[in-house]
């Protein structure tokens, strides 16, 4: 058997890839890049992120999410400590919900958890700004997406391969069960669907 057409899962995780990203830039939707400006960012400790744009040169400092995302309150009434829930859609702006109490009539605003989404209009999207991942395309009822170039590389060569071997420690099952090519939709796994999804691959490789 050739070596291409075999292929290790090294474990790898999702989160492992999520370190830069291929989206559309805000501006002009031309091919924007973000990537990690080696800032660590509030107590997180996280990376902080910079988007270049590769077409119209606009910059962005991460702050900005224009993603989907739902603004949720739960809490106890401050008057009659009555429990009080309500979500609304979040523009990214604001960060506290006005609530009102129907068992003793109190108005006030609560800080607001904010929980981020996925996709958006449709389409997958990064998770530091929000925008539309620029190697995404529909490939029949499914969304086919990746985060960069070389996250496109390494499910091309496990969607080529023929033998897929998972090349992690079997004692090891958080890892294992963690993998990202453990989590792939089904129909990334099909041979049936290898062709087609080699040339949507290589169509989204060369798109400009």
């Amino acid at each position: 058997m050739k070596d291409n057409e075999r292929f290790a899962d090294t474990g790898a995780a999702l989160y492992d890839l999520a370190t830069h990203f291929v989206v559309h830039c805000p501006k002009c939707r031309g091919k924007a890049l973000v990537n990690p400006t080696g800032v660590k960012t509030g107590q997180s400790g996280k990376n902080a992120h910079r988007l270049t744009c590769t077409a119209c040169f606009h910059v962005e400092q991460e702050g900005h999410w224009y993603g989907a995302s739902t603004a949720y309150v739960s809490v106890k009434c401050r008057v009659c400590h009555a429990q009080l829930q309500r979500s609304a859609e979040w523009d990214g702006k604001w960060k506290k919900l006005a609530m009102h109490c129907d068992a003793c009539g109190d108005d006030c605003e609560y800080e607001a958890h904010i929980s981020r989404h996925h996709y958006h209009e449709g389409l997958m999207t990064d998770p530091v700004f929000g925008l539309p991942l620029w190697l995404q395309e529909r490939f029949r009822d499914e969304l086919f997406w990746a985060y960069h170039y070389e996250h496109l590389e390494l499910l091309r060569q496990y969607v080529g391969a023929k033998l897929r071997e998972r090349g992690i420690e079997p004692r090891n099952t958080i890892r294992k069960n963690s993998a990202m090519l453990s989590r792939l939709p089904e129909y990334i796994k099909r041979a049936a669907n290898r062709e087609p999804l080699l040339k949507l691959m290589d169509e989204l490789s060369l798109k400009a």
